[in-house]
């Protein structure tokens, strides 16, 4: 990425971090036609109540649009969009007051089954 080279560089707001930044959106920005890769693996490892052990993977593969959106930006934005939708539309599982982590059931499931319906999905797999 040349960041150990003796090619000089801009300052940046003065300081060490914008200056690195500057540099780094010189060197990682897309050319034309290419897109990023998003991928995301969660990897569990079961133990039954009778000894047996299973390991299943949940994983996400998306690539973005040349043209259009980032795979990034789809997986991120989408996901806000719909949650702030539900949120909007007074959806039961958003009645709480406070700050909501999606870790219960009734919150995930609709916001998982409207991604999966733009294309974003996890595929799971029983791996052993």
């Amino acid at each position: 990425m040349g960041l150990i080279s003796t090619e000089q560089t801009t300052v940046r707001g003065g300081n060490l971090l914008d200056t690195l930044c500057a540099r780094l959106e010189k060197k990682l920005s897309y050319q034309p036609g290419e897109r990023d890769l998003v991928m995301l693996q969660h990897k569990f490892v079961v133990e039954w109540q009778d000894g047996k052990i299973e390991t299943f993977t949940s994983t996400l593969e998306l690539y973005g649009d040349p043209k259009g959106y980032s795979g990034m930006a789809k997986s991120v934005g989408v996901t806000c969009g719909i949650a702030t939708q539900l949120l909007l539309d007074g959806h039961h599982a958003f009645n709480t007051p406070g700050v909501l982590a999606p870790y219960k059931k009734e919150i995930c499931d609709p916001i998982r089954e409207l991604v999966e319906k733009e294309g974003i999905k996890m595929v799971e797999k029983l791996v052993s």
